[in-house]
């Protein structure tokens, strides 16, 4: 725990130095761009291996498949609820801050945001499976590569002795990802600098990138507002009502990976140290 809270620490000098770096220096603190790319890059490339073998040993753990009915049942509702009530809040921000009122657009929608329009429920079942998983891999399609896994593994807890040799393989693969994800975690102070200090430096620096804030202030306070009630009043709420945790604990035992978030800009980035902190510092069962 001692050598966590170290290493929270020096992630958030990486933080602050990478911001004042980044605002002082502009342009130059590009020369370290690749450092944070290539920091980036290594939490990606966990991310395919992590999944497939956390999913599998976490539904082989259940024992008998039976009991995902109820697991799944659970997991379900509470993701539609939740992204409901996210819904729900983001109305409502949007209505009270009205932040396009008055703006034009002086550029074209772009393509992957007009063609989200057209995405319905028939585009939304197609998406848990795919042809081709190794594409979709390439591709980082994490929906089918979930549902694989789970199917995966649902079938290995009704194969007998073959399929337990065959769990132990994944077991043992998913402890190595693990403590390959605590390896690169202590490069993360350095690759958080250079993310920081490059994204902030290709904006122009300070005042290049405080100009272009003013410019979307509005739209910017209303998307962290909003964020804001989600993460702080609504997921607190649950936490302490439905799971009786203390929201401040959990938090707290949360923050490489919200540092991680918060550096990177990348949930797929941050997914590897985010359930390494769900697992292991919030002992919550795999």
């Amino acid at each position: 725990m001692k050598n966590n809270n170290i290493l929270l620490y020096l992630m958030l000098i990486g933080i602050s130095m990478g911001g004042f770096c980044g605002w002082v220096f502009g342009r130059e603190m590009l020369i370290v761009d690749w450092i944070g790319e290539m920091f980036l890059d290594t939490l990606k490339m966990l991310v395919i291996p992590l999944i497939i073998s956390s999913m599998i040993v976490g539904i082989t753990g259940l024992g008998d498949i039976r009991k995902v009915g109820k697991t799944g049942t659970i997991t379900l509702v509470y993701f539609l609820s939740t992204s409901g009530i996210a819904v729900l809040v983001g109305i409502v921000v949007v209505n009270i801050m009205q932040p396009g009122l008055g703006v034009e657009l002086t550029t074209d929608i772009p393509a992957k945001v007009s063609e989200k329009a057209s995405v319905g429920i028939t585009d939304i079942l197609q998406s848990f499976v795919t042809p081709n998983l190794f594409h979709s891999m390439a591709k980082m399609e994490i929906l089918p590569i979930i549902m694989f896994s789970l199917v995966f593994g649902g079938v290995l807890t009704t194969l007998g002795d073959k399929g337990k040799l065959v769990i132990s393989v994944f077991d043992g693969i998913n402890m190595a990802i693990m403590k390959i994800v605590h390896i690169v975690m202590y490069f993360a102070p350095l690759g958080v600098f250079a993310l920081v200090a490059s994204k902030l430096g290709s904006a122009g620096g300070g005042d290049l990138f405080l100009a272009e804030l003013l410019k979307i202030g509005k739209f910017a306070a209303t998307v962290i507002l909003g964020l804001a009630i989600h993460a702080l009043l609504t997921l607190p709420a649950i936490l302490y009502f439905v799971a009786k945790k203390n929201p401040l604990t959990y938090f707290k035992n949360m923050s490489q990976a919200l540092t991680t978030a918060l550096s990177t800009a990348s949930s797929a980035a941050t997914l590897p140290v985010t359930i390494e902190c769900v697992a292991e510092e919030n002992n919550i069962s795999r």
